[in-house]
Formats: C-alpha cells, sequence, structure tokens
C-alpha cells in the first residue's frame, strides 16, 4: 500500500501530496483548498520521495506555500486536529529565523502573521542553537497579538528518552502534531502530542493546555508551508494532511509504513548532497 492510499483510507480533511510538477497550485486531494505556489522560492517536482517529486524551499523569506483559511483547519471546528507532514532539512541552521535565543522556524503554521492572531505551529530549532538542537515541536497558542506562550510537545534526539532518530541533511522526518479535547480551563490532562517517526513524545507537563492557561480557537489566519513572511525553511515538505480528529497510534503506523516502502527505493532517504 503508498503512502497516498494510506492517508486517503484515514479520511483527512485535506491532503495536498505536494506532487504536483508545474502550476502555481499544489492540489487538495480533497478539492478543499489548493496551496498556492509563490513565484519564487519554491521550486515544485525537485526532490524525490519514493517514485515522486516533492517541493523545494530554498528558505528565504517569501519561500512559502499559502492555502487559504478554513474552519476545517482550526482545533475548534471538532475539539480536536492533527497535523502530519513529511520533512527533508537540507540546511540543519535555517538563516531566516525567529526566537529570542534559540532560533526556529515554523514549516507548518496557521496564523493571521508571526506574531497575530497564531493557532498551531509545527517548528524546527536550528541545530547550534544554545540550549534547544534540532527539535522538533508542536504548539498551540490562544488568539491575539502578540502571540503569547503557548503549549507545547517536542521531541529532541539525545534529549528525549524514546527519540531514536536525528535530524540529519536529507533525512526524511514523518512528523505529526496533535491537539486533544480542550476540556475546561482548570483542566491539567489534555494538550498537545507530537510524534517523530510514529513514536509518540513522554507527555509532560509543559504539553497541557492548563499550564499556558490556552484555549485554542478558532481564527482567520491561512495555513502557510515551508515559513512565513519573515522565516524560511531549507529543504523539502510532502505529503502534508489535516484532520478534525485525533488520529490513532495504529493509524499513524499506517502512514509511517507506507511512507518508508515507498522511500526504500529513494536515494534522498539515505543521504543527499
Amino acid at each position: 500500500m503508498g503512502i497516498k492510499v494510506a492517508i486517503l483510507g484515514t479520511q483527512p480533511t485535506s491532503y495536498w501530496p505536494l506532487d504536483d510538477l508545474i502550476g502555481s497550485w499544489c492540489h487538495d486531494e480533497l478539492g478543499l483548498h489548493d496551496a498556492s505556489v509563490p513565484a519564487e522560492g519554491v521550486s515544485l517536482a525537485v526532490i524525490p520521495f519514493g517514485e515522486s517529486q516533492a517541493p523545494y524551499f530554498d528558505g528565504g523569506s517569501g519561500s512559502y506555500l499559502t492555502i487559504d483559511s478554513d474552519p476545517k483547519y482550526s482545533h475548534a471546528y471538532a475539539n480536536a486536529l492533527t497535523v502530519a507532514a513529511w520533512i527533508c532539512p537540507l540546511a540543519l541552521d535555517n538563516v531566516q529565523t525567529t526566537g529570542s535565543n534559540d532560533q526556529f522556524v515554523h514549516f507548518v503554521e496557521k496564523a493571521v502573521s508571526p506574531s497575530t492572531d497564531v493557532e498551531w505551529v509545527l517548528r524546527l530549532y536550528n541545530q547550534t542553537n544554545p540550549n534547544r538542537h534540532s527539535r522538533l515541536s508542536f504548539y498551540t497558542f490562544n488568539l491575539g497579538s502578540p502571540a503569547g506562550q503557548g503549549n507545547g510537545s517536542y521531541m529532541e534526539y539525545g534529549v528525549s528518552a524514546n527519540d531514536e532518530t536525528p535530524i540529519e541533511l536529507g533525512k526524511w522526518v514523518f512528523v505529526v502534531g496533535q491537539a486533544e479535547h480542550w476540556i475546561s480551563a482548570t483542566d491539567r490532562t489534555k494538550g498537545c502530542i507530537l510524534w517523530k517517526q510514529a513514536i509518540e513524545a513522554k507527555r509532560i507537563a509543559a504539553d497541557k493546555y492548563g499550564d499556558f492557561n490556552v484555549h485554542p480557537e478558532d481564527g482567520s489566519g491561512p495555513l502557510t508551508v515551508g515559513g512565513m513572511e519573515t522565516t524560511g525553511y531549507k529543504g523539502a515538505i510532502s505529503h502534508l494532511a489535516i484532520w478534525n480528529r485525533l488520529l490513532s497510534a495504529s493509524e499513524i503506523a499506517s502512514i509511517w509504513t507506507a511512507g518508508t516502502i515507498d522511500l526504500r527505493g529513494t536515494a534522498m532517504y539515505h543521504s543527499y548532497v
């Protein structure tokens, strides 16, 4: 079973294979919203993923795809959300980053702007940061400006006990972010979950909504893939999907298995120069 079949079998809300060969749009298999390709900074069909080709993001400002806002892309629509993507970093230290100390880029984000009505993000930290090295995170935030602190789940090789995969140049990584059901302002049991290579991050207090007084809401911001106005991720992104529910561990494993099978014959899975 190929990865497309595996993802579609889980009935996502939207699914962008990001395997388009040419054009100014990357299609949504579910037909909800296609992703707009910028005039510069993103080159389609460059980086191999199995028999298909993923887009290359050059890491510069403006090198990102844009997907129109939709209530179905917000946690509030069904009080649950799952976001998944495969990423292949081609820089361990992105240049166009943000962060007061440890630098990072949001390679998938739903927000009006970097500082306004940020709903949720998938984040990758630079390798040579003082504290957080090549950490992958998934955060949710309260709406507002400036964006405040969010609750988040993370995995970092060498730090997280169950993280068995370092972030390396040219190596594909399967990332899943989940936002659980919000119960109440006093609840300390629900929050965010990150999965890396189909392995669930260890739960901690900081991933809970209640620890940061977060109540995810529906904002008007679009989805951006590969960065935002002032940030840029250098590398490839493939098979991005969103669900209005929490995928089960077995469903995540099925997508991971299908993806690794597709990648076994791909040189990019092993190395890239």
